[in-house]
């Protein structure tokens, strides 16, 4: 049974050290060959939008060379519990099909945030049928940056006479602990009144995204995939 002819686009944007990554990984699990191991000294002197206020907090981190691109099933159980699962090369699902309710299959498609690579994200959002903002909640600019990335959606939006389902992650509120984190309330008042949800999440607790994705989900036309509909379009 196969699932890629149901695929839907997620692309997710964002200024470098939001972490658009260490989130993609948690879904999949580590993965090699498009991250490399940040050097703050270069990073902090080239690039517009990172700026960390002590260099420690972002020893560990890893950013993206170009793009990373990653198949995920986001599965509703009949006990209606949210889970996911990278997909495999031929779409198996790893639970017992009696236990599924309904079917989120996305491939989502990771930008990198770093200035030079400025030109990706408009790139990307073209045929994307959902986007994913994250915003370095530590990091002003970054939020700041959130306005630009709308209006490139919006831009999209209007050339494909299409509404595309976006959502905003203000990321690393494990730091609210430590009085560096901005957090999200700039954006919810600048974003009142328009159909997009800011959230407060950070990437080392994948929990703080699962509600938010499981409502952003049903917003992407064509989903949920039910295993009914499955079966007649393998038939």
């Amino acid at each position: 049974m196969s699932l890629k002819r149901f695929l839907r686009k997620i692309v997710i944007i964002g200024t470098t050290g939001s972490g658009k990554t260490t989130f993609l990984q948690a879904l999949v699990g580590p993965f090699k060959g498009t991250e490399v191991q940040r050097d703050l000294s270069k990073e902090q002197s080239t690039e517009k939008y990172f700026t960390p206020i002590k260099s420690d907090h972002f020893k560990d981190s890893t950013t993206t060379v170009s793009m990373n691109v990653k198949p995920i099933n986001f599965i509703v159980t009949s006990a209606n519990y949210f889970k996911f699962f990278p997909m495999d090369s031929a779409g198996e699902l790893p639970i017992p099909i009696e236990e599924i309710d309904s079917i989120f299959p996305v491939v989502i498609i990771d930008t990198a945030g770093q200035e030079r690579f400025s030109f990706m994200p408009e790139i990307s959002l073209k045929g994307a049928h959902g986007v994913i903002i994250m915003a370095d909640g530590t990091n002003v600019s970054s939020i700041d940056q959130v306005a630009a990335y709308i209006s490139m959606v919006k831009k999209q939006e209007a050339e494909e006479d299409r509404f595309i389902p976006t959502i905003v992650f203000v990321n690393k509120s494990d730091l609210r602990d430590q009085g560096i984190y901005v957090g999200s309330e700039i954006l919810e008042r600048w974003l009142s009144g328009q159909d997009i949800q800011t959230y407060e999440t950070s990437s080392i607790d994948i929990d703080s995204f699962l509600l938010p994705l499981r409502i952003f989900l049903h917003k992407i036309k064509g989903l949920p995939i039910t295993m009914d509909d499955i079966y007649l379009k393998e038939k």
